[in-house]
């Protein structure tokens, strides 16, 4: 088996920072649902004439730019951390960076002392 500098690069990646994967897939689901939910409300925005086709294709390549940075901060929607809540295996928790206590114990009903 041959090892290639990038097979190599990942590896030591996920040996300092094994949920990287599942934050990036935590950030891309937030991003595609930010994306949606601005082209979902740029709709509802009252207009006189309908926008061009290039009008409509620079929006949706602005939208999808803004929910990509939204996605990226710490203090986008919050859809990342409830994904990444979900999927992250409970034994690596503890590599979740800038997690808040509630999140990272997850909303059971313990939690929330109902």
């Amino acid at each position: 088996m041959k090892i290639t500098p990038q097979a190599n690069a990942l590896s030591t990646a996920q040996k300092t920072n094994p949920v990287k994967p599942f934050e990036e897939i935590a950030e891309g689901m937030e991003s595609n649902f930010t994306s949606h939910m601005l082209a979902e409300m740029r709709k509802t925005i009252p207009k006189e004439e309908a926008d061009s086709s290039a009008m409509e294709y620079y929006n949706s390549l602005m939208d999808y730019e803004r929910a990509q940075l939204m996605a990226k901060s710490d203090s986008g929607l919050g859809v990342k951390k409830v994904i990444l809540d979900q999927i992250v295996p409970q034994h690596m928790k503890h590599y979740l960076k800038n997690a808040h206590l509630e999140v990272r114990q997850g909303m059971t009903k313990e939690n929330t002392n109902e």
